[in-house]
């Protein structure tokens, strides 16, 4: 099995994208916490439910060495505005992004 580093802003943005794009088959699985199929190596988001600022603050505080960068191109991909949209709804209901989370479930 294969961790993987989502944490709950990420899954609020995927579950934002599919539901923009109106993407049923996708929403439907974006928010398991394993994933894969028999033909696949499983992943599972240990993370999902914790929030990218609380990850920071805790290598901050613990003193570990952490890669923080955006791609490139992600201010312009779909991400990138799903992620502002985010941004914009937090501003008015801090604990949106786990309120999406779980009506993605």
């Amino acid at each position: 099995m294969i961790a993987t580093g989502h944490n709950a802003d990420d899954m609020a943005e995927t579950i934002l994208m599919n539901l923009l794009r109106g993407d049923a088959f996708r929403l439907g699985f974006c928010t398991s916490i394993i994933s894969g199929d028999e033909d696949s190596m499983p992943r599972c988001k240990p993370l999902k439910y914790i929030y990218e600022k609380e990850i920071v603050l805790y290598a901050h505080f613990k003193q570990l060495t952490y890669f923080s960068t955006e791609c490139i191109y992600s201010p312009n991909a779909y991400r990138g505005y799903a992620r502002e949209m985010l941004k914009d709804l937090e501003r008015i209901n801090p604990p949106v992004i786990l309120d999406i989370i779980h009506s993605g479930e």
